[in-house]
């Protein structure tokens, strides 16, 4: 627990979790997973809103806000780095501010020192809701960059290897993926046009302007997240086109070796023919003569072939 006095202008750490005592004072309480029995102990002694309390008990299922006469209760998600999805409930009044997660978030650890090296950004309840948005805001970017290395990465598999039935594998399920993140966050950001609005009571003409700055990141976590879809459908059609190339390709070379070699098949037929007199079976060098009669044809077919470009490199001479 985290107490802020407008009077020293100091942050101090107390042990004993309990609301300000006085009107100067403004609190960040934050209850990990492990503080189940001091959260319940802590807010049956809370005078709120039957509605807020009940909120603050529950975790919710979709970001949201409800706000209240003197606190509002606000329902957040934040997401990992396995894209799991980690329920934040944050209870907000005029001097304090309680936030509760389902699974640890590293919060206290990584906003508690920077609070008490920098006291004013505890000055009003606004600014801890704006550090705190932008701790779960900052977790939400860093898993745009991941997916984007993801999928280049897919991308790259596509040309590596088309006919790997895992990618289009890979591609459904991030789609899938993308989908749901896409309604957690679409969901966050109408949050955040509520808190971020002039009328919101509980943050102050400094902390706004810092809270509105944070609507810009969630647009563009969307934004981000529509390219990565449009990217996927552009993976699976690229790779439904090299399957086409690489069979149409080997299709080919099956065709024109086949035209190389039908020639030669006549020739082993003609003197295949159970005929008494055919001039060359009794020649002694008939042999070599038919040898060399369908190696020279299928030569000049391969030549053919690769002049116009059918087969390997056209010769442009």
């Amino acid at each position: 627990m985290l107490i802020y006095s407008a009077k020293s202008k100091t942050v101090s750490k107390k042990e004993n979790i309990s609301l300000p005592t006085f009107n100067d004072e403004i609190a960040w309480i934050h209850f990990p997973p492990t503080d189940s029995g001091e959260f319940e102990h802590f807010i049956n002694n809370l005078n709120i809103h039957p509605l807020a309390l009940k909120g603050l008990q529950e975790f919710s299922d979709i970001p949201k806000i409800d706000v209240f006469k003197n606190e509002a209760i606000i329902s957040l998600i934040a997401i990992q780095q396995d894209y799991s999805r980690v329920k934040v409930t944050i209870l907000i009044g005029h001097n304090y501010v309680v936030s509760k997660v389902e699974k640890d978030l590293s919060l206290a650890k990584n906003l508690e020192k920077p609070f008490i090296e920098n006291p004013v950004r505890m000055s009003h309840v606004g600014m801890i809701l704006f550090h705190l948005l932008d701790q779960i805001i900052s977790q939400d970017l860093e898993m745009i960059d991941q997916i984007s290395d993801e999928i280049q990465s897919l991308e790259k598999k596509v040309f590596k290897d088309p006919f790997e039935n895992k990618i289009a594998r890979n591609v459904y399920r991030w789609k899938a993926t993308l989908h749901e993140l896409r309604q957690t966050i679409e969901a966050q950001e109408d949050v955040m046009e509520t808190i971020s609005s002039d009328t919101f009571p509980f943050t102050n003409e400094e902390s706004g302007y810092f809270i509105k700055s944070l609507n810009n990141n969630y647009a563009r976590v969307i934004n981000a997240l529509d390219t990565f879809k449009e990217s996927l459908n552009s993976i699976f059609n690229l790779q439904m086109t090299l399957k086409a190339d690489h069979s149409n390709t080997i299709m080919k070379t099956l065709t024109l070796v086949s035209v190389i070699f039908l020639p030669m098949t006549f020739l082993a037929g003609l003197y295949g023919m159970n005929f008494e007199f055919i001039p060359e079976l009794k020649w002694d060098f008939g042999y070599f003569y038919a040898l060399s009669l369908m190696l020279i044809i299928g030569i000049s077919i391969a030549l053919y072939f690769r002049k116009k470009g059918w087969w390997g490199t056209k010769n442009d001479e």
